[in-house]
């Protein structure tokens, strides 16, 4: 029995390394992603002030009317700029994540598979067939959750290139309406 309980620690153990690593990486990503928040407001601040005064020192009206049109491609292009840099820092996020979980469900998996055979050798006899069974539970579990991170990746594929995609028209877009 305290063999059993024995194979079990490093389980938990794996649990709680998961949990703290998850956390950290959310709490990383978020640093990110408020660091990036506050510069974009220092920015946006910044430029007001400036396009405040730009208006201020305008006497003409004609000279006014171009200024205001000016101002409008500026901010449209940072706020595209800081959308992609959430983007990334939340794609990075996001990858450091998956990444982690992944290598944890793996060390779980062998975990779980010590903790089986380790049972198996002290088990009275009779129980063999509850091992084997066991043991094929795992088997298809590991095979369903390395598909469902297959399936899982191919949506993230798919959506990371629909928003570069995106991303490139709405790109293309300003472009001819520049030209």
């Amino acid at each position: 029995m305290k063999s059993t309980i024995n194979a079990a620690l490093p389980a938990q153990n794996l649990m709680l390394d998961l949990v703290q690593t998850i956390g950290l990486k959310t709490i990383e990503g978020t640093e990110k992603l408020i660091a990036l928040q506050l510069q974009a407001s220092r920015s946006l601040l910044e430029d007001m002030a400036n396009q405040a005064q730009a208006l201020a020192d305008l006497k003409d009206p004609q000279k006014l009317a171009t200024h205001l049109t000016s101002m409008k491609n500026p901010a449209s292009d940072k706020i595209s700029a800081f959308a992609r840099q959430a983007y990334a820092i939340s794609t990075e996020t996001r990858d450091a994540i998956t990444e982690t979980i992944q290598k944890h469900i793996h060390e779980g998996q062998d975990v779980a598979q010590t903790w089986i055979e380790t049972a198996a050798k002290t088990a009275p006899a009779g129980t063999e067939p509850m091992f084997a069974a066991a043991r094929n539970a795992l088997s298809l579990v590991r095979s369903s959750l390395d598909h469902a991170a297959k399936v899982g990746q191919q949506a993230v594929e798919s959506t990371d290139s629909q928003v570069e995609a995106t991303t490139t028209a709405k790109r293309v877009a300003r472009t001819r309406k520049a030209a």
